[in-house]
């Protein structure tokens, strides 16, 4: 019984070192391979309070969280913009620095013999003897550490997460600080990893370095890639496997002899075999226990042909917005990148409620005027005004919450999440991104949480996606992707919305959709640039259009008038 227990309670150990790996790595997008370094730091910050001040246990692991977790956000701080591939190679850095500072530090961790004598845990003056007495306790820990992970992944800070896991670029220009985002929760998991490592410490009465090896950190990817990315049951059931099935298997006659030395070539192995063959572990993200009584809807199914010359209000749930009048200003900005001049001294007007275009050979410098105008280039010269209040350097997460948004040329719809997902997520200062308003005030999270929502559908409705609330992105048709994009833009609230070739890829059918929605929304009140190569659309909707050659505006007027001017004609128009 004593052995179970013991074995049950290292498994549940190991439940709260995959879960929090999870929020990092599934969640976040993150993968850190120094996980059990952070565990090894907490069970050393937690012995050494409880043995050297005399203090309780359950007083040395809130610290040796917060003391974990703020060592984390530190690390992480000017590592965390780097590619993946980088972090990678960075962690195993600090991993493998934090294994051999631990060595070294004798008088602190003890050298390769670690410390010994660690306090018996002793829970309100209760002695805790034997394993089968630390089992409740270890039961209410990762209860509490899959509750506290469980309402982090389900609430707006999750669905944050997911979008920053998919496509940085595009959470960023959502207005969301990606790198704040990423900072919070490596400290999350890395706080709740020293939480393992301070129970495991006091549970087994002694901390060494080898708990924070590489391999250690190995065997807990393992687990959560086993088990299933992004997905906290998955990962309780790869720690569970690699844990209790070698433990079986000792019993087996000769098996104990083999295990040990194999069980690194087995973890890789497991490893290698899953990400190649099953990269979504045993139990997937969007595992269901039962199926979907849903009716499957086609993936080409038109939303309905709409009057854009009938009252909004009937047609389109638009509300009209009869103001009109200057509300963005460019003037002469410049980019160049060494000695290429993207952008040359470009001005720009945009008219609220009216629609301009950007046309032009490619490679003119539309896209890098949209990258400018939304904060994601740094103007070298030149200014940027957003109803007569300057904006030039405005951080591009910051758009949208002044009232610019922006699409891309390549969609970039979040392909692994639900349709409505993609919409909450562009949802502008939502109380759920805020970790203390999600625990502490979580009232107000459920009602704006409400409120979110029937916005969200009321947009997916407008533009004809509403049926397909449930389905993930990834299983859209392209045009229905451009239409998601689109609704999700609308779900920010911005004035204005830039549009990079909204109808590139589509056949005429869905063009011509585009085009009424797109008046549509001008008429309701949005400003609206595009960028575009289908003349057809830059004659059929723009107010105005900008021509632009080798960075700079060549001409300004009507698409009739450039188009009937034989220089530009003959620059891009084929005439």
């Amino acid at each position: 019984m004593e052995y179970l227990s013991h074995t049950l309670n290292l498994a549940l150990i190991f439940v709260a070192l995959t879960v929090s790996l999870n929020l990092i790595l599934g969640y976040g997008g993150m993968a850190s391979m120094a996980h059990a370094a952070f565990f090894c730091i907490g069970g050393y910050v937690s012995a050494n309070i409880t043995m050297h001040f005399g203090w309780n246990f359950l007083a040395g692991i809130p610290v040796a969280i917060i003391a974990t977790a703020a060592f984390g956000g530190i690390f992480a701080a000017p590592f965390i913009r780097v590619q993946e591939e980088y972090l990678i190679l960075f962690t195993i850095a600090f991993q493998m620095v934090i294994f051999h500072l631990m060595l070294s530090l004798y008088n602190i961790t003890g050298g390769d013999s670690g410390i010994f004598g660690v306090p018996k845990p002793q829970i309100f003056g209760f002695a805790v003897e034997t394993p089968a007495h630390f089992l409740p306790f270890m039961v209410l820990f990762v209860f509490l550490v899959y509750w506290v992970c469980l309402k982090i992944t389900k609430s707006p800070f999750g669905r944050v997460l997911k979008g920053i896991r998919e496509d940085e670029r595009a959470v960023t220009s959502l207005g969301k600080n990606v790198i704040k985002f990423k900072i919070i929760i490596f400290m999350v998991g890395t706080g709740i990893a020293a939480g393992a490592g301070a129970i495991f410490a006091h549970y087994t009465q002694f901390i060494s370095p080898a708990i924070g090896s590489l391999d250690e950190s190995i065997l807990i990817i393992a687990m959560v890639v086993l088990g299933g990315t992004a997905n906290l049951w998955g990962s309780a059931v790869g720690a569970f496997l690699l844990i209790i099935i070698p433990e079986i298997l000792n019993f087996l006659p000769g098996a104990s002899n083999l295990i040990v030395p194999l069980r690194g070539f087995i973890y890789g192995a497991l490893l290698i075999l899953f990400m190649r063959f099953r990269p979504e572990g045993l139990i997937p993200e969007y595992f269901r226990f039962k199926k979907s009584t849903e009716k499957p809807i086609a993936n080409e199914a038109l939303p309905s042909d709409v009057d854009p010359e009938k009252d909004s209000k009937e047609t389109s749930g638009f509300e009209e917005d009869a103001q009109h009048g200057p509300i963005l200003e460019v003037k002469g900005i410049s980019k160049s990148f060494g000695g290429l001049k993207a952008v040359d001294n470009f001005f720009m007007s945009l008219e609220k409620s009216k629609i301009t275009a950007l046309v032009g050979p490619n490679g003119c410098g539309k896209t890098t005027a949209f990258n400018l105008v939304t904060g994601f280039l740094k103007v070298d010269k030149g200014e940027i005004y957003f109803k007569d209040k300057e904006i030039t350097h405005v951080a591009a997460h910051r758009m949208p919450h002044s009232g610019i948004v922006r699409s891309w040329q390549d969609v970039r719809v979040f392909q692994g999440m639900t349709v409505l997902d993609n919409l909450l997520i562009a949802r502008q200062n939502q109380s759920g991104e805020s970790l203390f308003k999600l625990f502490f005030m979580p009232w107000r999270v459920k009602k704006e949480g409400a409120a979110d929502l029937r916005e969200a559908l009321s947009y997916l409705d407008k533009v004809g996606l509403s049926e397909k609330a449930s389905e993930i992105a990834s299983s859209l048709s392209y045009a229905e992707q451009k239409l998601l994009a689109i609704a999700r833009l609308l779900t920010t609230e911005a004035e204005i919305l830039l549009l990079d070739e909204p109808s590139s890829g589509v056949d005429p059918n869905w063009v011509e959709q585009f085009m009424n929605i797109i008046k549509r929304l001008a008429k309701s009140g949005k400003t609206i640039c595009i960028v575009e190569h289908n003349l057809e659309v830059v004659r059929g909707i723009s107010d105005t259009v900008y021509f632009m050659a080798e960075g700079r505006k060549m001409a300004q007027g009507s698409a009739e008038e450039l188009m009937a001017d034989p220089k530009l004609g003959e620059i891009y128009f084929g005439i």
